[in-house]
């Protein structure tokens, strides 16, 4: 048998690169290297065998290495011949340096070097870069803030393939951001995939925050490409159903995609926040301990350890988690909301606002806005509350929650009370289900002693959106009604713990009325008992804070 060429053994080294004997591939590279490092071999099996090579290298993690093999081959292959040139040869030999900057880029994302990445695929004639290499760039673009471009790549990603679909949620928000919607978020004339424009729509929708089009839409999706029960959309909807309010319908999404894949971690932190929610602490911890154990190196199974701890009462340790998640994804914006949202729990606002500012740099969603306007109103910072709250309806014009928002802060003083009533029904006559606006109206009627005003307007708002916190601010609206309608207050409270039964509100409320219709005045009655625990249940509190140490999701274990 005839010794084996050049030629030969550099197909057996592509052969090893592609059964993944990535070390075996090194060693052959490098003999290889050393046989085409003469005039007698040409400049292409030189430039073959360094391309190959860096495969090898790159198979083995040693991507500093394996960058440094990628130029060097593109410089020994254009040695070869011109960069353009006419035929199939010319376009063949174009098309490879093309995978050799992707190549040469993944490398640079890997070792942190954005800017070089970039460079190496901007180096790539626009009409020779594949989906993946349009899709990378994006990513890049939006990791520097250059938004814009961000879109433009995202864009020529699907128009080079239109199943590049991981490009389709960051594009829909960053469309957002810069308020650039189009009437169809995707062709719609795409007879081959169907499905299409009901999947661009969800995101579309999920990025304007209108979750109730979005869970239609991601049932459309199901419908029109016969996807039933598809794990993504699982998640995304129960994401969806939780931003509307709808707890059970999330909570039976999020069991759903869970009993899909127990090992799926994809928005399962806002499971886990679901659950804090709830007051679901056996669940959570359950999700908690799963997610760990399925990836330690997501910020989602952090997160769900943070919600548990908060939970428990133990804010402190949660903070650190949430750090922890933050560290492993410095662009996760719900680990900044809850580190927000901690924050301002434990009174330290202005840490909070930077938080959440944090969070709306990543995505200026109405979340953060909310967050941020809660944390300025609490250091009665009203001027920067206003501003922020009208950013938010600047970003999400068409937002009845983000209206809601301005009319929050126009009603902290009584001259605005009227702009703010203005806003609260501007908010409803876009979406009759916006529960804040609801809440706040309500209370603005109450306030006047409107009661009959403000439970109409509150029925109203169940019949479109059926939320334990509605229930519970009718239940308080009875309450001060008078007497005779604490029957109907009773209930309101009951049918609020039917749908949440860890409902603070509702649990407050009916402790109050209890009191009332017992003859006691609450309010002499809570100053009372605040006494009494001061001595009382020291040991009690002591004993707590023992119990979450000896608890078997302790952050020793996790840390």
């Amino acid at each position: 048998m005839a010794e084996a060429s050049t030629d030969e053994l550099l197909a057996d080294l592509k052969r090893l690169i592609d059964d993944g004997l990535f070390a075996s591939a090194e060693i052959l590279g490098s003999l290889l290297l050393a046989r085409c490092d003469t005039e007698a071999h040409p400049a292409r099996e030189r430039g073959d065998a360094l391309a190959l090579y860096a495969d090898a290298l790159f198979g083995k993690g040693e991507h500093k290495r394996a960058r440094s093999y990628y130029r060097r081959a593109i410089e020994r292959r254009r040695g070869a011949g011109p960069w353009q040139g006419d035929g199939e040869g010319a376009r063949a030999r174009d098309e490879n340096e093309a995978r050799l900057r992707l190549r040469e880029a993944e490398c640079g994302v890997v070792l942190d070097e954005h800017a070089a990445a970039i460079g190496s695929i901007e180096a790539i004639p626009v009409e020779l870069r594949p989906a993946k290499a349009r899709a990378l760039l994006g990513k890049l673009y939006l990791q520097s803030g250059l938004k814009r471009n961000a879109i433009t790549a995202f864009e020529s990603a699907l128009d080079k393939d239109p199943l590049c679909l991981e490009v389709v949620e960051p594009l829909q928000r960053l469309k957002a951001s810069q308020q650039d919607f189009e009437e169809d978020a995707m062709d719609s004339t795409n007879e081959k995939y169907p499905w299409l424009t009901a999947f661009a729509e969800a995101h579309q929708a999920l990025a304007q925050h209108d979750p109730t089009r979005a869970a239609n839409a991601w049932s459309d999706v199901e419908q029109r490409g016969d996807f039933h029960g598809n794990l993504y959309g699982l998640c995304r909807r129960a994401v969806a159903r939780a931003e509307a309010g709808d707890d059970a319908e999330a909570r039976v999404a999020f069991t759903r995609a869970r009993a899909a894949d127990p090992l799926n971690v994809d928005s399962m932190d806002h499971c886990a926040l679901l659950l804090k929610r709830r007051n679901a602490e056996d669940e959570l911890t359950a999700l908690a301990r799963d997610l760990v154990a399925t990836d330690r190196k997501r910020p989602e199974a952090w997160l769900a350890v943070a919600a548990k701890f908060d939970c428990a009462g133990d804010r402190d340790a949660a903070l650190q988690f949430v750090d922890k998640a933050i560290a492993l994804d410095a662009r996760h914006a719900l680990a900044f909301r809850l580190r927000g949202e901690l924050l301002l729990a434990q009174g330290k606002a202005e840490h909070s606002i930077v938080a959440y500012f944090q969070a709306n740099n990543v995505a200026k969603d109405l979340a953060s806005y909310r967050g941020l306007v809660l944390a300025y109103l609490s250091t009665r910072k009203y001027k920067e509350a206003l501003c922020t709250a009208k950013e938010a309806v600047a970003t999400l014009p068409r937002n009845a929650k983000a209206i809601a928002l301005v009319g929050r802060v126009l009603a902290t003083s009584p001259e605005g009370a009227d702009k703010a009533r203005r806003a609260f029904q501007k908010a409803l006559q876009l979406d009759a289900s916006c529960a804040d606006a609801a809440l706040a109206l309500a209370d603005l009627h109450a306030q006047r002693g409107e009661c009959d005003a403000a439970a109409e307007l509150l029925t109203r708002a169940l019949s479109e959106n059926e939320q334990d916190v509605l229930h519970a601010k009718l239940g308080d609206v009875y309450v001060i009604a008078g007497e005779e309608r604490y029957p109907e207050a009773l209930a309101s409270y009951h049918a609020a713990l039917s749908l949440n039964p860890a409902s603070d509100a509702a649990l407050t409320g009916l402790d109050r009325l209890e009191k009332l219709m017992a003859g006691v005045d609450p309010d002499l009655s809570d100053e009372h008992d605040s006494c009494g625990d001061d001595d009382d249940d020291a040991p009690d509190t002591a004993n707590s804070a023992h119990d979450v140490e000896e608890d078997a999701l302790e952050s020793a274990a996790y840390l």
